[in-house]
């Protein structure tokens, strides 16, 4: 009876249009008042403060800033440029970079959103100069803005480390492999694609000298993933500490190598990081004592006692587990659903031994799938934004993209060896 009254609430508040935040404080707000009274709240007060102040956290903000830092002091350009240069030749050649410069803007942000923001405008431009449809172009930029969370850094393994006690340097290497395998499915149905609308082929590949001083003008900012890798897996800090790093090189590459970010660009970033930081941290804010609310009234053990009931099979339980997150994915912000879904999963596949570090990979790419399936996709507000163009014609063209990604999803889940190989082999905090 309360299950079903709370899951009710969330979805009724939500549906009405209170900001998903707001309704899952007051359905928090009004389980603990129906339960046990007005003196609960305190603990209310006690698990939102407690909520924000976890260190991994504080990765959050400096991330954010780093990947607008990027966007805006000219790091972007140059990753574009280099992946031009890597697959800008072939048949739909165009379509190819955008997915390559993701890959390599991946290393760099930990962020979906501040892909499709970023790279995105160069990438949708590029191509609808060569002659791509502004459809087509949006379509790309979206789907492959979600490999930016899996390959490190990552804000939401961030997220997910802190609030289920995971390693998140652990994580990070989890998730190498995996974003490989989406740039991989992603190209390949670019590449029938191709091969089908006869997309136009890109420029040929410039003399080596010219090829070699467009390497040269990217070399600082293609240092910059193995740089944030190479301090946490040395030891050197921490991933929170390597954040940080993040944005000090961000900023010195902008202001004093490529010279592109004006003081009056600074301001601005910063304020618009402390926005974009201030509305992750309210969602998490508010969702902790919701999760709260959850384990008190035991609703973790009921949920885990229903979905045993339904099969006692390990790839029968994941596989309802991916489908209800693909569907909640479809209506619900990413974060939001990490932070309800964290007490009610971990206990049902730590049942049913799934390591927590391959299951945090399985929980972000559903929510990066969840950001490019209508109806509230944000990538796909973002890139629509960005080609003004309605969000009806991106979905009409994007669905065989998202069924690759649906199709990785699977394999990395049925497969934990793709994302466990690389933690296990450097020995990286993996449970065994």
């Amino acid at each position: 009876m309360l299950v079903t009254a709370i899951l009710i609430g969330v979805c009724f508040v939500i549906l009405i249009g209170i900001p998903i935040a707001a309704a899952l404080g007051l359905v928090a707000v009004a389980t603990m008042v129906w339960t046990a009274g007005p003196d609960l709240l305190l603990i209310f007060i006690q698990r939102t403060y407690a909520g924000t102040t976890s260190f991994p956290l504080l990765a959050i903000p400096f991330f954010v800033l780093a990947g607008n830092l990027m966007n805006v002091g000219g790091t972007t350009e140059r990753i574009f440029q280099v992946a031009q240069l890597c697959v800008g030749r072939i048949r739909g050649g165009l379509a190819h970079v955008n997915v390559i410069g993701s890959v390599i803007f991946a290393g760099m942000s930990g962020s979906a959103v501040a892909d499709a923001a970023g790279m995105g405008v160069i990438e949708h431009r590029a191509m609808t100069k060569a002659g791509y449809t502004g459809r087509f172009a949006a379509t790309i930029t979206a789907v492959s803005s979600t490999i930016g969370p899996i390959i490190p850094p990552s804000i939401p393994f961030v997220i997910y480390g802190s609030l289920a006690n995971v390693s998140v340097g652990a994580l990070f290497l989890a998730g190498i492999l995996p974003g490989l395998l989406m740039a991989a499915a992603l190209m390949g149905v670019i590449a029938t694609v191709a091969k089908h609308m006869d997309l136009p082929r890109g420029e040929a590949l410039p003399p080596l000298p010219e090829a070699m001083r467009t390497v040269a003008k990217a070399g600082p900012a293609l240092l910059l993933p193995p740089t944030i890798l190479l301090v946490i897996f040395a030891g050197f800090a921490t991933p929170t500490e390597a954040a940080v790093v993040a944005a000090g090189y961000a900023f010195l590459l902008g202001r004093f190598v490529y010279r592109e970010l004006t003081m009056g660009d600074t301001v601005e970033v910063l304020w618009e990081s402390a926005r974009q930081t201030a509305q992750v941290m309210f969602i998490i804010a508010l969702a902790t004592p919701f999760g709260w609310v959850l384990i008190q009234q035991q609703i973790p053990n009921a949920i885990l006692t229903a979905f045993l009931s339904m099969s006692s099979e390990p790839w029968m339980i994941l596989l309802i587990i991916n489908v209800v997150l693909l569907l909640l994915g479809m209506f619900i912000e990413g974060i939001a659903i990490m932070i309800i879904a964290y007490p009610v999963l971990l206990p049902i596949i730590t049942k049913i031994g799934v390591d927590p570090v391959h299951f945090g990979v399985i929980l972000v790419l559903n929510i990066m799938i969840g950001l490019v399936t209508p109806p509230v996709g944000l990538c796909l507000y973002v890139v629509a934004g960005i080609a003004k163009i309605s969000i009806a014609e991106i979905t009409r063209e994007i669905w065989p993209y998202v069924l690759a990604l649906i199709a990785v999803l699977f394999v990395i889940t049925y497969v934990p060896a793709i994302s466990l190989w690389l933690p296990h082999l450097l020995g990286y905090g993996v449970s065994r």
